[in-house]
């Protein structure tokens, strides 16, 4: 399991890391649901449409359970809640809901431990390494 990487130059002219060099991690392409449902199939022996409609209906409970003001635990993957952000007031009284709450946002907070040193390894970073993207290589 690796994470390719490239180099990617910061052009920013206020940052105080301007014109160093940064990796970036570089996608390797997309799996969709059915291709998820395929590889379930072939793990476990449900069907892809099991496997579609167990995660189809893992989307609704979310949603609704969000929307319930709840955090979604899912062992192994992470905290899923909702979070808002707003404009800040000087006076509580002077806050209005419906004219300082920006937007709404889905935040995730990957499963993870803590290791020595006070850091903190997520689940699916495990075992993962760093390796040069293809083609590219300073």
């Amino acid at each position: 399991m690796a994470v390719h990487i490239k180099l990617i130059r910061n052009n920013i002219k206020s940052s105080s890391g301007y014109g160093k060099y940064y990796a970036k991690a570089i996608s390797q392409g997309e799996i969709t649901l059915e291709d998820i449902a395929k590889e379930a199939c072939r793990n476990s022996g449900c069907s892809e449409g099991t496997v579609v409609m167990v995660v189809t209906e893992l989307q609704d409970i979310l949603k609704h359970r969000l929307s319930e003001g709840q955090t979604v635990i899912l062992p192994g993957i992470g905290r899923f809640s909702l979070r808002v952000e707003s404009i800040g007031v000087d006076n509580p009284k002077d806050f209005n809901i419906g004219r300082h709450i920006t937007r709404i946002i889905c935040g995730f907070l990957p499963a993870g431990r803590r290791i020595a040193g006070g850091h903190i390894l997520y689940d699916f970073c495990d075992g993962v390494k760093a390796v040069w993207q293809k083609g590219f290589k300073p």
